[in-house]
Protein backbone atom coordinates (compact mmCIF):
# COMPACT_ATOMS: atom_id res chain seq x y z
CA UNK A 1 0.00 0.00 0.00
CA UNK A 2 2.87 2.35 0.81
CA UNK A 3 4.48 1.71 -2.61
CA UNK A 4 1.14 2.25 -4.36
CA UNK A 5 0.64 5.60 -2.62
CA UNK A 6 4.17 6.65 -3.58
CA UNK A 7 3.52 5.74 -7.23
CA UNK A 8 0.26 7.77 -7.25
CA UNK A 9 2.09 10.82 -5.84
CA UNK A 10 4.77 10.57 -8.52
CA UNK A 11 2.22 10.13 -11.31
CA UNK A 12 0.06 13.05 -10.18
CA UNK A 13 3.17 15.19 -9.83
CA UNK A 14 4.18 14.34 -13.39
CA UNK A 15 0.76 15.15 -14.78
CA UNK A 16 0.71 18.57 -13.14
CA UNK A 17 4.33 19.62 -13.49
CA UNK A 18 5.47 18.12 -16.79
CA UNK A 19 6.17 21.60 -18.16
CA UNK A 20 9.66 21.33 -16.62
CA UNK A 21 12.09 21.27 -19.55
CA UNK A 22 15.23 21.77 -17.49
CA UNK A 23 17.96 19.12 -17.44
CA UNK A 24 18.66 16.36 -14.96
CA UNK A 25 22.04 17.29 -13.47
CA UNK A 26 24.94 15.27 -14.88
CA UNK A 27 26.48 14.60 -11.47
CA UNK A 28 26.76 10.83 -10.95
CA UNK A 29 26.01 11.01 -7.24
CA UNK A 30 22.95 13.18 -7.86
CA UNK A 31 21.52 11.12 -10.75
CA UNK A 32 22.00 7.86 -8.82
CA UNK A 33 18.83 8.77 -6.90
CA UNK A 34 16.77 8.46 -10.09
CA UNK A 35 18.66 5.98 -12.29
CA UNK A 36 16.81 2.88 -11.01
CA UNK A 37 13.58 4.43 -12.32
CA UNK A 38 15.13 5.83 -15.51
CA UNK A 39 16.64 2.44 -16.45
CA UNK A 40 13.74 0.27 -15.26
CA UNK A 41 12.70 -2.55 -17.58
CA UNK A 42 9.17 -1.18 -17.72
CA UNK A 43 10.21 2.19 -19.20
CA UNK A 44 11.14 3.29 -22.71
CA UNK A 45 13.36 6.26 -21.84
CA UNK A 46 16.17 7.19 -24.22
CA UNK A 47 18.93 7.17 -21.63
CA UNK A 48 22.23 7.57 -23.45
CA UNK A 49 22.19 11.23 -24.55
CA UNK A 50 22.63 13.27 -21.39
CA UNK A 51 21.62 15.50 -19.77
CA UNK A 52 18.10 14.10 -20.01
CA UNK A 53 15.23 16.59 -20.07
CA UNK A 54 12.98 16.25 -17.03
CA UNK A 55 9.93 16.42 -19.29
CA UNK A 56 11.14 13.22 -21.03
CA UNK A 57 10.72 11.19 -17.84
CA UNK A 58 7.57 9.34 -16.87
CA UNK A 59 7.96 10.36 -13.23
CA UNK A 60 8.39 13.66 -11.43
CA UNK A 61 11.80 14.22 -9.87
CA UNK A 62 10.52 16.84 -7.43
CA UNK A 63 8.13 14.31 -5.94
CA UNK A 64 10.97 11.85 -5.36
CA UNK A 65 13.17 14.53 -3.79
CA UNK A 66 10.27 15.64 -1.60
CA UNK A 67 9.84 12.06 -0.38
CA UNK A 68 13.43 12.17 0.89
CA UNK A 69 12.96 15.39 2.89
CA UNK A 70 11.27 16.11 6.18
CA UNK A 71 8.40 18.58 6.37
CA UNK A 72 8.22 19.01 10.16
CA UNK A 73 11.04 21.52 10.66
CA UNK A 74 9.81 24.22 12.98
CA UNK A 75 11.74 27.22 11.67
CA UNK A 76 12.53 28.83 8.33
CA UNK A 77 16.30 28.30 8.60
CA UNK A 78 16.00 24.53 9.16
CA UNK A 79 13.60 24.15 6.24
CA UNK A 80 15.90 26.01 3.86
CA UNK A 81 19.04 24.20 5.01
CA UNK A 82 17.68 20.65 5.10
CA UNK A 83 14.74 20.32 2.72
CA UNK A 84 14.05 23.31 0.45
CA UNK A 85 15.56 25.65 -2.11
CA UNK A 86 16.57 28.99 -0.65
CA UNK A 87 14.25 30.95 -2.94
CA UNK A 88 10.97 29.68 -4.39
CA UNK A 89 8.73 31.89 -6.51
CA UNK A 90 5.53 30.51 -8.03
CA UNK A 91 2.69 32.21 -9.77
CA UNK A 92 0.26 31.94 -12.62
CA UNK A 93 2.31 30.37 -15.41
CA UNK A 94 5.78 30.67 -13.88
CA UNK A 95 8.10 28.99 -11.38
CA UNK A 96 11.58 30.13 -10.28
CA UNK A 97 13.84 28.46 -7.69
CA UNK A 98 17.33 29.46 -6.58
CA UNK A 99 19.89 28.07 -4.15
CA UNK A 100 23.52 28.63 -3.20
CA UNK A 101 26.21 26.11 -4.17
CA UNK A 102 29.25 25.47 -2.01
CA UNK A 103 32.22 23.16 -1.85
CA UNK A 104 34.23 23.86 1.27
CA UNK A 105 36.74 21.12 1.93
CA UNK A 106 40.11 20.56 3.52
CA UNK A 107 42.49 17.69 2.99
CA UNK A 108 46.00 16.38 3.30
CA UNK A 109 48.31 14.69 0.83
CA UNK A 110 50.03 12.32 3.25
CA UNK A 111 52.93 11.46 0.95
CA UNK A 112 54.37 14.97 0.77
CA UNK A 113 52.51 16.46 3.78
CA UNK A 114 50.70 19.02 1.62
CA UNK A 115 47.62 20.65 3.09
CA UNK A 116 44.90 21.02 0.47
CA UNK A 117 41.62 22.88 0.32
CA UNK A 118 38.80 23.88 -2.00
CA UNK A 119 36.70 26.98 -1.50
CA UNK A 120 33.82 27.14 -3.99
CA UNK A 121 30.92 29.58 -3.81
CA UNK A 122 28.15 29.91 -6.34
CA UNK A 123 24.48 29.66 -7.14
CA UNK A 124 21.92 27.91 -9.33
CA UNK A 125 18.71 29.41 -10.68
CA UNK A 126 16.14 27.52 -12.71
CA UNK A 127 12.56 27.99 -13.69
CA UNK A 128 9.66 27.59 -16.08
CA UNK A 129 7.90 30.34 -18.03
CA UNK A 130 4.59 28.97 -19.20
CA UNK A 131 4.37 25.40 -20.42
CA UNK A 132 6.95 25.61 -23.21
CA UNK A 133 9.98 27.53 -21.92
CA UNK A 134 12.40 26.62 -19.13
CA UNK A 135 15.75 28.11 -18.15
CA UNK A 136 18.77 27.45 -15.96
CA UNK A 137 21.82 29.42 -14.84
CA UNK A 138 24.72 28.68 -12.49
CA UNK A 139 28.03 30.24 -11.53
CA UNK A 140 30.93 28.82 -9.51
CA UNK A 141 34.00 30.72 -8.27
CA UNK A 142 36.75 28.59 -6.69
CA UNK A 143 40.19 28.60 -5.15
CA UNK A 144 41.98 25.31 -4.55
CA UNK A 145 45.22 23.64 -3.54
CA UNK A 146 45.23 20.13 -5.03
CA UNK A 147 47.02 16.85 -4.20
CA UNK A 148 50.27 16.21 -6.08
CA UNK A 149 49.08 14.53 -9.29
CA UNK A 150 46.17 16.95 -9.87
CA UNK A 151 48.50 19.88 -9.17
CA UNK A 152 50.93 18.55 -11.80
CA UNK A 153 48.11 18.20 -14.35
CA UNK A 154 46.89 21.76 -13.77
CA UNK A 155 50.38 23.26 -14.09
CA UNK A 156 51.02 21.37 -17.33
CA UNK A 157 47.66 21.99 -19.01
CA UNK A 158 46.70 25.39 -17.55
CA UNK A 159 43.20 24.10 -16.69
CA UNK A 160 41.50 22.55 -13.68
CA UNK A 161 39.98 19.29 -14.98
CA UNK A 162 36.62 20.18 -16.48
CA UNK A 163 36.29 23.40 -14.47
CA UNK A 164 38.05 26.22 -16.26
CA UNK A 165 41.28 28.13 -16.86
CA UNK A 166 43.65 28.00 -13.89
CA UNK A 167 45.15 31.23 -12.60
CA UNK A 168 47.72 31.30 -9.83
CA UNK A 169 46.37 31.76 -6.32
CA UNK A 170 49.00 32.76 -3.77
CA UNK A 171 51.95 30.34 -4.07
CA UNK A 172 50.59 26.81 -4.41
CA UNK A 173 46.93 27.28 -5.33
CA UNK A 174 44.74 28.05 -8.31
CA UNK A 175 41.82 30.35 -8.95
CA UNK A 176 39.16 29.29 -11.49
CA UNK A 177 35.50 29.89 -12.37
CA UNK A 178 32.75 28.22 -14.37
CA UNK A 179 29.44 29.62 -15.65
CA UNK A 180 26.65 27.50 -17.13
CA UNK A 181 23.24 28.27 -18.50
CA UNK A 182 20.62 27.43 -21.10
CA UNK A 183 17.11 28.12 -22.33
CA UNK A 184 14.87 25.22 -23.39
CA UNK A 185 11.89 25.56 -25.71
CA UNK A 186 9.51 22.65 -26.16
CA UNK A 187 6.48 23.44 -28.35
CA UNK A 188 5.24 19.84 -28.13
CA UNK A 189 6.26 16.37 -27.03
CA UNK A 190 8.04 15.70 -30.32
CA UNK A 191 10.44 18.65 -30.50
CA UNK A 192 12.76 20.29 -27.96
CA UNK A 193 15.35 22.99 -28.63
CA UNK A 194 18.00 24.08 -26.14
CA UNK A 195 20.58 26.83 -26.52
CA UNK A 196 23.18 27.24 -23.83
CA UNK A 197 26.66 26.97 -22.38
CA UNK A 198 27.45 23.64 -20.76
CA UNK A 199 28.50 20.06 -21.49
CA UNK A 200 27.06 16.69 -22.51
CA UNK A 201 27.60 12.96 -22.02
CA UNK A 202 26.78 10.17 -24.46
CA UNK A 203 26.55 6.68 -23.04
CA UNK A 204 25.17 4.49 -20.26
CA UNK A 205 28.45 3.93 -18.43
CA UNK A 206 30.84 5.83 -16.19
CA UNK A 207 33.15 6.83 -19.06
CA UNK A 208 32.19 7.76 -22.59
CA UNK A 209 34.23 7.13 -25.70
CA UNK A 210 31.82 9.21 -27.83
CA UNK A 211 31.36 12.48 -25.90
CA UNK A 212 31.80 13.09 -22.18
CA UNK A 213 31.55 15.88 -19.61
CA UNK A 214 35.30 15.56 -19.04
CA UNK A 215 36.06 19.00 -20.49
CA UNK A 216 35.15 22.60 -19.68
CA UNK A 217 31.81 24.10 -20.74
CA UNK A 218 31.17 25.20 -24.32
CA UNK A 219 28.38 27.05 -26.19
CA UNK A 220 25.96 24.72 -27.94
CA UNK A 221 22.65 24.32 -29.74
CA UNK A 222 20.78 21.06 -29.13
CA UNK A 223 17.76 20.01 -31.19
CA UNK A 224 15.91 16.88 -30.04
CA UNK A 225 13.24 15.11 -32.06
CA UNK A 226 11.32 12.19 -30.54
CA UNK A 227 8.89 10.02 -32.50
CA UNK A 228 7.76 6.51 -31.62
CA UNK A 229 10.73 4.38 -30.66
CA UNK A 230 13.20 6.90 -32.11
CA UNK A 231 14.98 9.92 -30.70
CA UNK A 232 17.20 12.00 -32.98
CA UNK A 233 19.51 14.65 -31.55
CA UNK A 234 21.49 17.35 -33.35
CA UNK A 235 24.29 19.00 -31.39
CA UNK A 236 26.23 22.02 -32.65
CA UNK A 237 29.08 23.28 -30.47
CA UNK A 238 32.00 25.70 -30.45
CA UNK A 239 35.30 24.60 -28.88
CA UNK A 240 38.53 26.42 -28.07
CA UNK A 241 42.25 25.64 -28.38
CA UNK A 242 43.99 27.45 -25.53
CA UNK A 243 47.44 26.04 -26.41
CA UNK A 244 47.80 27.52 -29.88
CA UNK A 245 49.32 30.88 -28.93
CA UNK A 246 51.19 29.55 -25.89
CA UNK A 247 53.04 26.87 -27.90
CA UNK A 248 54.08 29.20 -30.68
CA UNK A 249 54.83 32.44 -28.83
CA UNK A 250 52.29 34.25 -30.99
CA UNK A 251 50.52 37.43 -30.02
CA UNK A 252 46.75 37.13 -30.04
CA UNK A 253 46.23 40.39 -31.93
CA UNK A 254 43.86 39.41 -34.72
CA UNK A 255 41.01 37.91 -32.71
CA UNK A 256 39.35 38.05 -29.33
CA UNK A 257 39.73 34.95 -27.20
CA UNK A 258 41.33 31.62 -28.05
CA UNK A 259 41.24 30.05 -31.54
CA UNK A 260 37.93 28.35 -32.15
CA UNK A 261 36.71 25.23 -33.89
CA UNK A 262 33.27 23.77 -34.33
CA UNK A 263 31.46 20.46 -34.03
CA UNK A 264 28.33 19.11 -35.68
CA UNK A 265 27.06 15.85 -34.20
CA UNK A 266 24.09 13.61 -34.98
CA UNK A 267 22.80 10.95 -32.59
CA UNK A 268 20.00 8.49 -33.38
CA UNK A 269 18.65 6.44 -30.47
CA UNK A 270 16.37 3.47 -31.24
CA UNK A 271 14.47 1.49 -28.61
CA UNK A 272 14.43 -1.65 -30.77
CA UNK A 273 12.67 -3.72 -28.10
CA UNK A 274 11.68 -3.17 -24.46
CA UNK A 275 15.14 -4.47 -23.54
CA UNK A 276 17.45 -3.40 -26.38
CA UNK A 277 18.53 0.12 -27.36
CA UNK A 278 20.81 0.73 -30.35
CA UNK A 279 22.19 4.22 -30.97
CA UNK A 280 24.33 5.65 -33.76
CA UNK A 281 26.71 8.61 -33.47
CA UNK A 282 28.59 10.76 -35.96
CA UNK A 283 30.46 14.02 -35.54
CA UNK A 284 32.76 16.31 -37.47
CA UNK A 285 35.26 18.84 -36.12
CA UNK A 286 36.19 21.72 -38.40
CA UNK A 287 37.89 25.10 -38.12
CA UNK A 288 36.61 26.92 -41.19
CA UNK A 289 35.46 26.61 -44.75
CA UNK A 290 38.67 25.49 -46.47
CA UNK A 291 37.84 27.02 -49.84
CA UNK A 292 40.19 29.92 -50.71
CA UNK A 293 38.98 33.23 -49.31
CA UNK A 294 36.26 31.73 -47.09
CA UNK A 295 36.25 31.61 -43.30
CA UNK A 296 33.76 30.80 -40.57
CA UNK A 297 31.06 28.13 -40.50
CA UNK A 298 30.96 25.51 -43.21
CA UNK A 299 27.24 25.35 -44.03
CA UNK A 300 27.63 21.78 -45.33
CA UNK A 301 27.82 20.65 -41.69
CA UNK A 302 24.74 22.57 -40.54
CA UNK A 303 22.38 20.21 -42.37
CA UNK A 304 20.58 18.35 -39.55
CA UNK A 305 20.03 15.09 -41.45
CA UNK A 306 23.00 14.74 -43.81
CA UNK A 307 25.57 11.97 -43.37
CA UNK A 308 28.57 13.93 -42.13
CA UNK A 309 31.18 11.53 -43.47
CA UNK A 310 29.67 11.77 -46.94
CA UNK A 311 29.48 15.57 -46.72
CA UNK A 312 33.13 15.78 -45.68
CA UNK A 313 34.18 13.55 -48.58
CA UNK A 314 32.07 15.44 -51.13
CA UNK A 315 33.77 18.78 -50.40
CA UNK A 316 37.27 17.22 -50.30
CA UNK A 317 37.70 18.38 -46.73
CA UNK A 318 40.51 17.50 -44.30
CA UNK A 319 38.12 17.79 -41.33
CA UNK A 320 37.99 15.30 -38.49
CA UNK A 321 35.03 12.89 -38.67
CA UNK A 322 34.23 10.24 -36.03
CA UNK A 323 31.44 7.67 -36.03
CA UNK A 324 30.31 5.35 -33.28
CA UNK A 325 27.66 3.19 -31.70
CA UNK A 326 26.13 2.81 -28.25
CA UNK A 327 24.33 -0.35 -27.08
CA UNK A 328 22.25 -1.11 -23.99
CA UNK A 329 20.49 -4.35 -23.09
CA UNK A 330 18.29 -4.57 -20.00
CA UNK A 331 18.84 -7.91 -18.28
CA UNK A 332 16.17 -7.28 -15.64
CA UNK A 333 14.25 -4.41 -14.10
CA UNK A 334 17.38 -3.44 -12.15
CA UNK A 335 20.37 -4.42 -14.30
CA UNK A 336 21.71 -3.93 -17.80
CA UNK A 337 24.68 -4.50 -20.09
CA UNK A 338 26.11 -1.66 -22.15
CA UNK A 339 28.84 -0.95 -24.64
CA UNK A 340 30.28 1.53 -27.12
CA UNK A 341 32.36 1.52 -30.26
CA UNK A 342 34.18 4.57 -31.65
CA UNK A 343 35.75 4.66 -35.10
CA UNK A 344 38.07 7.47 -36.15
CA UNK A 345 39.81 6.02 -39.22
CA UNK A 346 39.87 2.48 -40.55
CA UNK A 347 41.30 0.35 -43.37
CA UNK A 348 39.85 -3.13 -43.73
CA UNK A 349 42.63 -4.07 -46.15
CA UNK A 350 45.35 -3.20 -43.66
CA UNK A 351 43.45 -4.85 -40.80
CA UNK A 352 43.35 -8.13 -42.74
CA UNK A 353 47.10 -7.92 -43.30
CA UNK A 354 47.62 -7.75 -39.54
CA UNK A 355 50.43 -5.23 -39.86
CA UNK A 356 49.13 -2.86 -37.13
CA UNK A 357 48.45 0.04 -39.48
CA UNK A 358 48.49 3.40 -37.66
CA UNK A 359 45.26 4.50 -39.37
CA UNK A 360 43.16 1.80 -37.72
CA UNK A 361 42.02 4.13 -34.98
CA UNK A 362 39.16 2.83 -32.87
CA UNK A 363 38.07 2.06 -29.34
CA UNK A 364 35.41 0.10 -27.47
CA UNK A 365 33.66 -0.14 -24.10
CA UNK A 366 31.97 -3.03 -22.29
CA UNK A 367 30.07 -2.68 -19.03
CA UNK A 368 27.52 -4.03 -16.58
CA UNK A 369 25.42 -2.21 -13.97
CA UNK A 370 23.04 -3.48 -11.28
CA UNK A 371 21.01 -1.17 -9.03
CA UNK A 372 19.98 -3.88 -6.54
CA UNK A 373 23.05 -6.09 -6.34
CA UNK A 374 22.58 -9.30 -4.34
CA UNK A 375 18.90 -8.23 -4.00
CA UNK A 376 19.93 -5.47 -1.61
CA UNK A 377 17.95 -2.26 -2.15
CA UNK A 378 20.05 0.75 -3.14
CA UNK A 379 23.26 -1.27 -3.50
CA UNK A 380 24.63 -0.45 -6.95
CA UNK A 381 27.61 -2.12 -8.56
CA UNK A 382 29.14 -1.26 -11.92
CA UNK A 383 32.00 -2.83 -13.84
CA UNK A 384 33.45 -1.36 -17.02
CA UNK A 385 36.30 -1.92 -19.47
CA UNK A 386 37.55 0.67 -21.96
CA UNK A 387 40.20 0.39 -24.68
CA UNK A 388 41.25 2.97 -27.29
CA UNK A 389 43.89 2.47 -29.98
CA UNK A 390 46.82 4.92 -30.47
CA UNK A 391 46.08 8.20 -32.33
CA UNK A 392 42.30 7.90 -31.98
CA UNK A 393 40.75 11.39 -31.60
CA UNK A 394 44.02 13.01 -32.77
CA UNK A 395 44.47 14.66 -36.18
CA UNK A 396 47.13 15.67 -38.68
CA UNK A 397 46.28 19.26 -37.73
CA UNK A 398 45.97 19.29 -33.90
CA UNK A 399 43.67 22.30 -34.12
CA UNK A 400 41.06 19.87 -35.45
CA UNK A 401 41.50 17.17 -32.82
CA UNK A 402 38.61 15.81 -30.79
CA UNK A 403 39.37 17.97 -27.77
CA UNK A 404 38.45 21.23 -26.10
CA UNK A 405 40.18 23.47 -23.58
CA UNK A 406 43.24 21.23 -23.28
CA UNK A 407 41.28 18.06 -22.53
CA UNK A 408 39.91 15.17 -24.56
CA UNK A 409 36.21 15.34 -25.41
CA UNK A 410 35.97 11.63 -24.63
CA UNK A 411 38.16 9.83 -22.06
CA UNK A 412 40.52 11.68 -19.67
CA UNK A 413 43.44 9.45 -20.75
CA UNK A 414 43.10 10.45 -24.41
CA UNK A 415 44.07 7.37 -26.45
CA UNK A 416 46.50 4.43 -26.46
CA UNK A 417 45.10 3.07 -23.18
CA UNK A 418 43.02 0.38 -21.56
CA UNK A 419 41.11 0.73 -18.31
CA UNK A 420 39.17 -1.51 -15.94
CA UNK A 421 37.00 0.04 -13.26
CA UNK A 422 34.62 -1.16 -10.56
CA UNK A 423 32.21 1.20 -8.78
CA UNK A 424 30.13 0.45 -5.70
CA UNK A 425 27.43 2.70 -4.26
CA UNK A 426 25.12 2.11 -1.29
CA UNK A 427 22.52 4.44 0.23
CA UNK A 428 20.48 4.10 3.40
CA UNK A 429 18.27 7.08 4.09
CA UNK A 430 20.52 10.12 3.86
CA UNK A 431 23.69 8.12 4.49
CA UNK A 432 25.77 6.78 1.66
CA UNK A 433 29.03 5.00 0.80
CA UNK A 434 30.88 5.03 -2.51
CA UNK A 435 33.89 2.95 -3.55
CA UNK A 436 35.96 3.00 -6.72
CA UNK A 437 38.72 0.79 -8.16
CA UNK A 438 40.48 1.82 -11.37
CA UNK A 439 43.30 -0.02 -13.12
CA UNK A 440 44.59 1.79 -16.19
CA UNK A 441 47.51 1.24 -18.55
CA UNK A 442 48.69 3.53 -21.36
CA UNK A 443 51.68 4.40 -23.50
CA UNK A 444 52.97 7.89 -22.73
CA UNK A 445 55.21 10.00 -24.95
CA UNK A 446 58.96 9.81 -24.32
CA UNK A 447 60.29 12.89 -22.55
CA UNK A 448 62.46 14.94 -24.89
CA UNK A 449 61.33 12.98 -27.94
CA UNK A 450 59.02 15.03 -30.25
CA UNK A 451 57.55 11.84 -31.73
CA UNK A 452 53.88 11.21 -30.98
CA UNK A 453 53.23 7.70 -29.65
CA UNK A 454 49.45 8.05 -29.76
CA UNK A 455 48.30 9.00 -26.27
CA UNK A 456 48.32 12.81 -26.40
CA UNK A 457 45.50 13.92 -28.73
CA UNK A 458 47.14 17.36 -29.04
CA UNK A 459 50.15 15.91 -30.87
CA UNK A 460 50.06 15.87 -34.67
CA UNK A 461 49.75 12.44 -36.25
CA UNK A 462 51.86 13.60 -39.21
CA UNK A 463 54.30 16.31 -40.26
CA UNK A 464 51.99 19.27 -39.66
CA UNK A 465 54.64 21.10 -37.62
CA UNK A 466 56.98 21.10 -40.60
CA UNK A 467 54.22 22.12 -43.01
CA UNK A 468 52.90 24.99 -40.91
CA UNK A 469 55.93 26.11 -38.92
CA UNK A 470 54.09 25.63 -35.64
CA UNK A 471 55.81 24.33 -32.53
CA UNK A 472 54.85 22.14 -29.62
CA UNK A 473 52.86 19.60 -31.64
CA UNK A 474 55.59 17.03 -32.33
CA UNK A 475 56.90 15.53 -35.54
CA UNK A 476 54.20 12.93 -36.02
CA UNK A 477 54.07 9.16 -35.62
CA UNK A 478 57.19 6.94 -35.61
CA UNK A 479 55.98 4.80 -38.55
CA UNK A 480 52.94 3.79 -40.57
CA UNK A 481 52.98 0.16 -39.46
CA UNK A 482 53.84 -1.79 -36.33
CA UNK A 483 51.74 0.54 -34.16
CA UNK A 484 51.13 -1.40 -30.95
CA UNK A 485 48.99 -0.72 -27.91
CA UNK A 486 50.92 1.01 -25.09
CA UNK A 487 53.81 2.00 -27.38
CA UNK A 488 55.97 4.74 -25.89
CA UNK A 489 56.56 4.72 -22.14
CA UNK A 490 54.45 1.99 -20.53
CA UNK A 491 52.56 3.62 -17.66
CA UNK A 492 50.14 2.16 -15.12
CA UNK A 493 47.76 4.02 -12.84
CA UNK A 494 45.96 2.25 -9.99
CA UNK A 495 43.35 4.19 -8.01
CA UNK A 496 41.48 3.03 -4.93
CA UNK A 497 39.08 5.53 -3.39
CA UNK A 498 36.22 5.57 -0.92
CA UNK A 499 33.71 8.12 0.35
CA UNK A 500 31.26 8.24 3.23
CA UNK A 501 28.64 10.98 3.10
CA UNK A 502 25.49 12.33 4.70
CA UNK A 503 23.01 14.30 2.59
CA UNK A 504 21.94 17.48 4.36
CA UNK A 505 19.62 18.74 1.61
CA UNK A 506 18.47 16.46 -1.25
CA UNK A 507 17.29 19.49 -3.25
CA UNK A 508 20.86 20.59 -3.99
CA UNK A 509 22.51 17.31 -2.97
CA UNK A 510 24.29 19.22 -0.21
CA UNK A 511 26.27 16.70 1.80
CA UNK A 512 28.96 16.20 4.37
CA UNK A 513 31.73 14.22 2.75
CA UNK A 514 34.71 12.22 4.04
CA UNK A 515 36.91 10.70 1.35
CA UNK A 516 40.21 8.90 0.82
CA UNK A 517 42.22 8.31 -2.37
CA UNK A 518 45.15 5.94 -2.84
CA UNK A 519 46.80 6.39 -6.23
CA UNK A 520 49.89 4.66 -7.59
CA UNK A 521 51.49 6.00 -10.77
CA UNK A 522 54.26 3.82 -12.21
CA UNK A 523 56.37 4.27 -15.36
CA UNK A 524 59.95 3.80 -16.49
CA UNK A 525 60.69 7.44 -15.72
CA UNK A 526 58.62 8.21 -12.66
CA UNK A 527 56.97 6.71 -9.61
CA UNK A 528 54.39 8.80 -7.78
CA UNK A 529 52.29 7.65 -4.83
CA UNK A 530 49.34 9.64 -3.52
CA UNK A 531 47.58 9.05 -0.22
CA UNK A 532 44.95 11.73 0.14
CA UNK A 533 42.31 12.36 2.81
CA UNK A 534 39.67 15.09 2.62
CA UNK A 535 36.62 16.32 4.51
CA UNK A 536 34.08 18.93 3.57
CA UNK A 537 30.58 20.08 2.76
CA UNK A 538 29.63 20.23 -0.89
CA UNK A 539 26.72 20.62 -3.31
CA UNK A 540 27.35 17.55 -5.44
CA UNK A 541 25.56 18.34 -8.71
CA UNK A 542 28.41 18.23 -11.24
CA UNK A 543 31.09 15.65 -12.00
CA UNK A 544 34.71 16.42 -11.18
CA UNK A 545 36.99 13.83 -12.76
CA UNK A 546 40.19 13.51 -10.73
CA UNK A 547 40.43 9.76 -11.35
CA UNK A 548 43.08 9.60 -14.07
Amino acid sequence: MKNLSFLIIITLGYLTLNAQHTNVFLGNNYSSNFNPLIYSLGTDHHTSFKPILKSDLNFNMDSIIKSKTRSDYSNWFSKKLFSEDLLVLKGDGYRVVASPIINLSIGKDLNDSTNTFTNTRGFIVEGDLGKQISFFSSFLESQSVFPNYVDAFVRKNKVVPGQGYARDFKVTGFDYAMASGYVSYRPNKMFAVQFGHGKHFIGDGYRSLLLSDNTFNYPYLRIQTTFGKFQYTNLYAEFQDINYFLNNNLANNDQIGFPKKYMSAHYLSINATKRLNISFFESVIWRMNHAPGNTGFDINYLNPITILRAAEFSINSPDNVLVGMNLKYKLSTSSYLYGQFILDEFSLTELRKGDDFWGNKFGYQLGYKNFHFLNIDNLTIQSEYNLVRPYTYAHHNPQQNYAHYNQSLAHPLGANFSETLVLIDYKKGRWGIEGKLIFAKYGADIKGDPTSYGSDVYMSTGNFAEESGLEGIGIGRPSDFGIKMYQGVLTTVNIKSGTVFYVLNPRTNLKLNLGVIFRDFLSENEVLHTQFVSFGIMSDLFNRYYDF
